[in-house]
């Protein structure tokens, strides 16, 4: 038991190490008879590049406080989930973003699945940033393990707020967040297994592609060349899962994560989370679970 908990606390110290401690700095014109906005520079304790411009009122988040709460709440309540040798940290956008990731001990297989042992591995998110944009947010990442298709979701319920002063004292309620998280990666398998069920026709098709997208299916040969490359793309990843998996909302969705994680972000986590791939994820569910009212 000891040893377990000097591994343990070796593990932390180790991530601890790695963790940008923000420098909040004023910006200055540097000009003689030009006064100073009230801008500041987020920067990295060991200097460099500005990792955000912000106003007076930002406060960069502690990210040995946010850690803290982080392995407090999983000695918490749930140590049977996650094993907190498990957790890294990770730097996006040149630091500017930040994650603490936690995988969770057990994939969920997705019943109803046409493949078989169609499994879904998920890790938990606590994510914040620098660039004066980016919340302190709790969510989750799932992959399918045997196409690596990815997506990211946030908790059922919204626990992401602002970096202010004020609310810092927030990263201390984690524990509740961190375990809704946990349900709500269940929730999200079982929901792929209710798409499964919802076959789709090549009208619902195009009308889920056009929402989606934004592109308008019918009207394909007015689009540009580029708009008509990404609908084929699209078409293709489809195509594909549908091949795998049948003619159901359950392959429909998953083109779409099969498009973002293997063309659009071509593999890359940074891209999966921050950019284009997961709007269009995201879209993609929010569009999904709307056709199965």
């Amino acid at each position: 038991m000891l040893e377990k908990f000097e591994s343990q606390n070796n593990h932390i110290e180790g991530i601890r190490s790695q963790l940008i401690q923000p420098k909040k700095i004023q910006l200055h014109s540097g000009l003689e008879g030009f006064e100073s906005p009230d801008a500041y520079g987020i920067y990295r304790h060991t200097g460099g590049d500005a990792l955000g411009v912000v106003g007076k009122v930002f406060q960069p988040m502690d990210l040995n406080v946010l850690l803290d709460s982080v392995v407090m709440s999983v000695v918490e309540c749930c140590s049977a989930d996650v094993d907190i040798e498990q957790l890294s940290y990770k730097e996006f956008k040149g630091g500017s973003k930040v994650a603490f990731e936690l995988p969770l001990k057990s994939n969920q297989e997705i019943k109803g699945s046409p493949m078989v042992g169609d499994l879904v591995s998920s890790s938990l998110l606590i994510q914040t940033g620098f660039d004066g944009y980016t919340k302190t947010s709790v969510s989750f990442l799932s992959f399918r393990l045997w196409c690596t298709n990815g997506a990211t979701r946030k908790s059922a319920i919204d626990v992401s707020f602002k970096n202010t002063l004020n609310n810092h004292a927030k990263v201390f309620m984690l524990a509740d967040e961190l375990i809704t998280c946990i349900n709500d990666t269940e929730a999200y398998v079982q929901q792929l297994g209710e798409f499964v069920k919802k076959k789709v026709k090549q009208s619902e098709i195009d009308a889920f592609l056009t929402k989606v997208t934004g592109y308008n299916v019918s009207d394909y040969s007015e689009l540009t060349t580029r708009k008509r490359n990404i609908l084929d793309k699209i078409n293709e990843s489809v195509a594909i899962e549908m091949q795998n998996t049948g003619a159901n909302l359950f392959s429909l969705y998953n083109g779409i994560t099969r498009y973002t994680t293997h063309d659009l972000a071509g593999g890359n986590i940074e891209d999966i989370l921050y950019s284009n791939a997961n709007k269009l994820n995201v879209m993609a569910m929010d569009t999904a679970m709307a056709m199965m009212n």
